[in-house]
């Protein structure tokens, strides 16, 4: 499969090129760049083609898919785009600021008869199965708490994307998805009740830390922290009746060599750590191409991004109602 990158974005160069050139039967036919970067980055990766405008990419021919890594608030605009101009589209996480504005992106993915995908590139890691598992075959008993982790620290003195917000910048929107997405993947139970408090930038009047509280429907509580403030931390834990799974490298195993690591405590002390390893970039591309060239129903993705996106976006007005107060 051809594809074109829209954007020389670094998370593009640093992860999601190389992985789509690592990927089984995919080559990068073309980028486009509005920063007068795609010739560089052409030549670092042997592209054959670049645009000056993400236009002109949709109009080549051979291009049958494209990655989005555009910022947050420019999503929907560039994947409607690419879906009439005949482009699959894997589009970088969050895939939209709100719930009504994916389900756009996907109606006019299917209206055209394309692909679309939601790069949350963590959970085609294989670790997060095993996970899955270990609850089902009833390791940890009852699961009661979910507690994921996802933070580094940003140095707020010259400009980041993830601190514009009217691009959907903060943490809660960079991190605290992650958090957000993962939970609701590992137990599907719908959110009944939440809550969030923030550090909010003077400045850049976004969140740099949040701390989410949520419930879902079986009483199931899950506390969320995301932030820009401290080190980096990319975890979970899954808290049960007659146990504990801890996740050491939940969101970046790649920064691992791939590897991820998860130690599962018993009720008696007893401690059993699984390793799996899986290139997590590589896979996500390789299941989005593979569903098309199959036409497999992407549909379970589809609604895991609707479901959190809808949770994240009640966070945020009530992040926005208590900084307003």
């Amino acid at each position: 499969m051809k594809w074109g990158i829209m954007s020389a974005a670094n998370i593009a160069k640093k992860m999601v090129i190389p992985a789509i050139q690592r990927a089984e039967n995919a080559e990068i036919e073309a980028i486009a760049s509005l920063s007068g970067n795609a010739e560089e980055t052409a030549a670092s990766f042997d592209i054959p083609k670049t645009y000056d405008t993400y236009e002109g990419l949709l109009a080549d021919e051979e291009v049958e898919a494209v990655y989005i890594p555009l910022p947050n608030h420019l999503h929907k605009e560039w994947t409607i785009k690419a879906a009439r101009a005949g482009k699959h589209v894997l589009c970088e996480k969050p895939a939209a600021l709100s719930r009504a504005d994916v389900e756009d992106m996907i109606e006019a993915c299917n209206e055209n008869g394309v692909y679309f995908l939601e790069a949350f590139m963590y959970q085609f890691h294989p670790q997060h199965q095993r996970v899955k598992e270990l609850i089902q075959e009833g390791h940890i008993g009852d699961v009661r708490l979910i507690k994921p982790t996802f933070s580094f620290n940003l140095d707020p003195s010259s400009y980041n994307i993830r601190l514009d917000a009217d691009k959907g910048g903060g943490a809660l929107w960079d991190l605290g998805c992650y958090g957000v997405h993962s939970a609701l993947n590992l137990v599907n139970e719908q959110v009944k009740d939440w809550n969030v408090s923030s550090s909010i930038h003077p400045t850049y009047h976004v969140d740099t830390t949040t701390l989410a509280a949520l419930t879902l429907e079986n009483d199931v509580k899950v506390s969320i922290e995301c932030s820009f403030d401290v080190l980096f931390r990319d975890e979970y834990q899954v808290v049960g009746t007659e146990g504990m799974i801890h996740v050491h490298h939940a969101y970046r195993p790649d920064a691992k060599e791939h590897l991820g690591k998860i130690t599962l405590t018993k009720v008696n002390g007893e401690k059993l750590v699984y390793h799996e390893t899986g290139d997590q970039y590589r896979l996500q591309v390789e299941t989005f191409m593979n569903a098309i060239n199959n036409q497999e129903s992407l549909q379970p993705y589809h609604e895991a991004t609707k479901t959190y996106l809808d949770v994240v976006e009640k966070l945020q007005e009530e992040m926005s109602k208590q900084t307003n107060h």
